[in-house]
């Protein structure tokens, strides 16, 4: 029920957001994905124990900045309505010795929608530092070896998750640079086991039995270039 509430409402603020007279800032960019030693409610030392010591990502976003100028009545600062219609984020932690264990994989696609302010100190420099709804439509998780999805022990997948994210991006005429932290849990299902859950697999290496928990915790942190019109 939740779910479906959160989704009603991410598509109306959306649709709202176009029927607004503003000036339409489109941008793509791509980069760096650093995923959080803490996924999984985990810490570092606990992936290490897992044989994992080494972790990475790579993401791309689809977006827009709408700026509603008659919010703020000043020439070098506007309020907006930040829109990625859609984004993409790969994360990988690799066990380099996969003899007692294997690696993991983790790839979510979704789109997101908050308000923006914009702050432009001299012409063609502009900052904007925003806040996010987070909708992942799908996530996926795969635990491989020898870095042969074919040799996959297990598949998970979770569909319709939130979360939010935060950051800010510099823009000089049409490149566009930006950092921005992000947080969302999803319901990892195992495609194998119907109802069992990979934080449930997660918790188990660490007590005695299948933990009762289903959502995963997946922070991250995105470094980013990209061109903006």
């Amino acid at each position: 029920m939740k779910k479906a509430t959160f989704t009603v409402l991410f598509i109306l603020v959306s649709i709202i957001s176009f029927g607004q007279n503003l000036d339409n800032q489109f941008y793509f960019r791509f980069g760096y994905s650093s995923p959080s030693w803490k996924q999984f409610g985990l810490e570092e030392q606990d992936w290490n124990d897992l044989g994992i010591t080494s972790k990475a990502g790579a993401n791309f976003e689809l977006g827009s900045i709408f700026l509603l100028k008659r919010v703020i009545n000043r020439n070098d600062m506007a309020l907006g309505i930040n829109v990625d219609y859609l984004y993409t984020v790969f994360h990988n932690f690799e066990n380099e010795d996969d003899v007692n264990g294997g690696s993991l994989g983790v790839l979510r696609a979704g789109s997101k929608i908050g308000p923006s302010l914009t702050y432009s100190p001299v012409d063609k420099l502009e900052f904007d530092v925003y806040t996010k709804l987070d909708c992942a439509w799908a996530t996926g998780a795969v635990i491989y070896y020898s870095d042969m999805i074919d040799d996959a022990e297990d598949f998970f997948l979770g569909t319709v998750d939130f979360g939010f994210s935060t950051g800010l991006n510099i823009r000089y005429g049409k490149l566009m640079l930006g950092v921005e932290f992000n947080t969302i849990s999803s319901e990892l299902e195992s495609d194998d086991y119907p109802g069992v859950y990979l934080q449930q697999f997660v918790d188990a290496e660490f007590s005695d039995n299948l933990g009762s928990e289903k959502k995963s915790k997946l922070p991250c942190t995105n470094f980013t270039v990209g061109l903006s019109f």
